[in-house]
């Protein structure tokens, strides 16, 4: 028989029962058989996982998150999109921005006033006074000073409506700032005498730390000092709410005008000695 009878006689079968194709080992779109998402003709060519680089079950949605939700690429495993913190959590963390410490304290039940507040060594004074700060973290709440507790705190006592009050916060503001950025953790936190609440606005553009408001039930200002005395002076309480440092503005001995060298020199030492002591 001629070569041509048998090419012919070999095509038999294809005719009878078709020839095999490419689709058994793997069809024209460019998957491997048994492409894992069930979806054999989408031409993603993926393997588990849809190819989009998640391991959640929605092909080509990209977002790499993991989570059932397409197109949120926030980067997280929470189911709130678009926060984008990367921390997995479900909050957006905004209160990182506020001042202070983030949480209150009551009064303690076994609380004694100190005799005397002004001597290094006593406690600090014990009374609960609403915060006005409005970027302090605790800004409308009513808390004691034990709040300020596990971090040396400076305690001062102002007078909204008193100018050299004013300027002295401000530069207390500039001094918890460059303390900050030196990388010290510490609490700042302003009194403000009773009869002046409608002045409160003198002291909140003028400082970012805590303000709170003296009232004549509570006397904050009477049970840290003599009330019509006192103003600008400045408490320095260790990590246990101990005095280390007491400043007299008044008496000016030492000077802690932070108007003048010598003055914030004597204030931010005194920091320094409570932080590294």
């Amino acid at each position: 028989m001629s070569k041509l009878f048998y090419a012919a006689l070999a095509c038999v079968p294809c005719l009878l029962s078709g020839c095999p194709s490419s689709e058994l080992r793997g069809d024209t779109d460019g998957e491997t058989l048994g492409d894992r998402d069930g979806n054999t003709a989408d031409g993603e060519g993926e393997t588990l996982g849809g190819g989009d680089g998640d391991s959640d079950p929605d092909p080509g949605d990209g977002d790499g998150d993991g989570d059932p939700n397409p197109g949120e690429g926030e980067g997280d495993t929470d189911p709130d999109p678009g926060e984008g913190e990367g921390d997995g959590d479900t909050d957006t963390d905004t209160d990182t921005d506020c001042t202070g410490p983030n949480g209150t304290q009551p009064l303690p039940p076994d609380y004694v006033q100190p005799d005397s507040p002004t001597v290094p060594g006593s406690t600090w004074a014990y009374f609960e006074l609403e915060d006005f700060q409005p970027q302090s973290c605790n800004f409308g709440e009513t808390y004691s000073l034990e709040t300020f507790k596990g971090q040396v705190t400076l305690l001062t006592l102002m007078r909204a409506s008193c100018e050299i009050c004013q300027g002295t916060l401000e530069k207390l503001e500039e001094m918890h700032t460059q303390l900050s950025l030196e990388g010290y953790e510490l609490w700042f936190v302003a009194l403000n005498q009773d009869g002046y609440a409608d002045w409160q606005q003198e002291f909140i553009d003028r400082a970012s730390f805590p303000l709170i408001q003296d009232t004549a039930q509570a006397n904050a200002w009477g049970l840290l000092n003599e009330v019509g005395l006192g103003t600008d002076d400045i408490y320095i309480y260790d990590a246990s709410g101990t005095l280390r440092s007491y400043f007299n503005y008044a008496d000016a001995n030492p000077n802690i005008d932070l108007n003048t060298q010598d003055g914030w020199d004597t204030v931010y030492s005194a920091l320094i000695a409570a932080l590294e002591g």
